[in-house]
């Protein structure tokens, strides 16, 4: 592995850091200070992060430049959708159906916490745990699909 994709890994990750603050703060904002339900709040938050993740992905992380191809963009919409869809499937298993909030909240009474998790705070910790998963999903769909250099190189 050469110093530029080492630098370019530590570029996606930056992109990915911000990204997955964007998204929660934005999930956040739209499901607890909105009220809004669960899956528009997601699908509304990954959308905005979405498209400031491709901009800063493609022009900075990859170096690209010159118009948006229409191939391109439509492979990260997919990655991406593939992404959320995947964190929705997440948020069912774990606060619908697994109820992992539930169980927090029984063990940390069995250790005399006091505290229990409020179905927002659940919802939450639902999402936390989808990250590994999404995070892989979108990974491995941009790096190997996406942006995958074909032949020449033709990074900065």
């Amino acid at each position: 592995m050469n110093q530029k994709n080492v630098w370019q890994m530590m570029k996606f990750a930056a992109v990915g850091v911000l990204n997955t603050a964007l998204d929660y703060g934005l999930f956040y904002l739209f499901f607890a200070l909105c009220s809004w339900d669960k899956n528009p709040a997601q699908i509304v938050a990954t959308a905005l992060a979405m498209t400031n993740s491709y901009l800063l992905n493609r022009y900075w992380t990859f170096g690209k430049s010159g118009h948006v191809q229409s191939v391109e963009i439509g492979k990260f919409i997919f990655v991406n959708i593939l992404a959320l869809l995947t964190t929705l499937l997440c948020l069912y298993v774990f606060y619908d159906l697994l109820h992992v909030h539930t169980l927090c909240s029984r063990l940390l009474a069995c250790l005399g916490a006091g505290l229990t998790l409020s179905d927002n705070m659940g919802v939450m910790l639902a999402k936390v745990l989808a990250a590994p998963f999404s995070l892989a999903v979108n990974f491995l769909g941009n790096k190997f699909w996406v942006f995958k250099v074909q032949g020449v190189q033709t990074e900065k």
